[in-house]
């Protein structure tokens, strides 16, 4: 708890000094709405929930996104099925589904400057294939591992054209036989411009590479800097027992964002915790960034390149409610935080709930929802210690929508 509460005290000090400086220079935005392909929504349960959720844009205004909707709900049997595709959208061309092997469900981490996308895609009789899509209707299946046939679980990340970064179960041969060949431990796994796929750092996963090889990601609960071409590692922030580090992104300028949690279960990294955002300059050094006035927690998502950050601020429950319609879409600048909300026109009439992407031209992916537009359901399958039983749980929740924030006059 010390480390902890030393982070938030720092977080309030950046407070402190942010409110004595002078305002930092802010842009304001306006804001382009962006659609959701017709294929996508056609077989969506009228009555629940139904959208998208946003994620980053490229220096040509190309965003990436994955859809997500209700197709089956039966409290009777509990049963629950949703479907969940990627497509890539832009403000002039609409929007577009990226292609699938076979039926299932897909998702995109991220979206480069050479339109190409990385993630994964699974049929609908389970497992995770990792997958390289291109605006131009390109779609092949990467990473794929003969020896893991049984457990294909792993998916691309992010690529500069000479290198894909990604993670996948692989064996471990410094593991006793049998157990060496069971595909059971989180590798880092890298490709080359040739095809010739080989390992990166155990127990984590990248998060992102930039245009000179460097890629950032996690090892073990603990945030790193992997140069791809030497395979040398600097860790920016090691983990500890109580508390794991997130990396969210890397840019041009070597600059790497994420957060430090607070771990619920000791020695256990876990997504839901919450945590401060952080930012770590070109050297290595870290920078605690604060959350917004009577927020408890923060995400950094990604780093710009006129010295900002994006994310969210809130109340960082952030599995507790399905919309985390209790978060709000974060720019951090000159040491502030800024509540992006207030840097849009007010007759937008929609709250931004995060902030997941910048760009060079300061252009911002974030989602949220439309203030006028009436709750909705979404159900989730829970264990009831009463009954002993699962059953379906419905609350009230928002339509989520995608939207793209350019800086005014650019």
């Amino acid at each position: 708890m010390n480390f902890y509460r030393s982070l938030a005290t720092i977080a309030g000090l950046l407070c402190a000094f942010g409110a004595q400086a002078h305002e930092p220079a802010v842009n304001r935005y306006r804001v382009n709405e962006l659609p959701i392909p017709d294929s996508l929504m056609a077989g969506c349960l009228s009555g629940y929930a139904a959208g998208a959720s946003i994620t980053r844009i490229n220096d040509f205004g190309i965003v990436n996104a994955t859809s997500l909707c209700y197709t089956t709900v039966d409290p009777a049997t509990v049963t629950l099925q949703y479907l969940n595709r990627t497509f890539v959208a832009a403000p002039w061309f609409g929007a577009v589904e990226l292609p699938l092997t076979s039926p299932g469900f897909s998702y995109s981490y991220g979206i480069n400057d050479r339109g190409e996308m990385f993630g994964y895609e699974g049929p609908e009789t389970g497992g995770f294939y990792a997958a390289r899509w291109t605006v131009g209707g390109g779609h092949e299946r990467i990473f794929f591992d003969p020896a893991c046939d049984t457990i294909q679980f792993q998916a691309g990340v992010d690529g500069n054209g000479r290198y894909t970064v990604g993670w996948g179960l692989r064996g471990d041969s410094r593991l006793p036989p049998p157990v060496d060949q069971l595909c059971i431990r989180m590798r880092w796994v890298i490709r080359n411009a040739a095809g010739v796929e080989s390992l990166g750092p155990l127990d984590g996963t990248p998060a992102g590479i930039n245009a000179f090889d460097v890629a950032a990601g996690t090892s073990d609960r603990s945030a790193i800097r992997y140069d791809v071409p030497s395979g040398q590692v600097r860790v920016l922030h090691a983990a500890d027992s109580a508390h794991s580090v997130e990396v969210s992104d890397i840019n041009d300028l070597g600059e790497v964002v994420g957060r430090i949690t607070l771990n619920q279960v000791p020695d256990t990294a876990n997504t839901c915790d919450p945590g401060v955002a952080v930012h770590w300059d070109r050297n290595g050094s870290e920078h605690v960034l604060p959350h917004l006035p009577g927020a408890v927690s923060s995400h950094a998502w990604s780093a710009g390149y006129d010295g900002e950050t994006v994310g969210d601020s809130g109340a960082g429950q952030y599995c507790a409610f399905t919309d985390n319609s209790g978060e709000r879409a974060v720019l951090w600048q000159g040491g502030r935080a800024f509540d992006l909300n207030t840097l849009i026109p007010r007759p937008a009439g929609i709250t931004l709930t995060y902030a997941y992407g910048v760009n060079r031209r300061g252009q911002i992916t974030a989602g949220g929802y439309v203030n006028a537009e009436p709750l909705t359901s979404c159900p989730s399958v829970e264990f009831d210690p009463v009954t002993g039983q699962n059953s379906i749980i419905t609350v009230a929740c928002h339509n989520q929508h995608m939207f793209v924030l350019t800086p005014v006059g650019r």
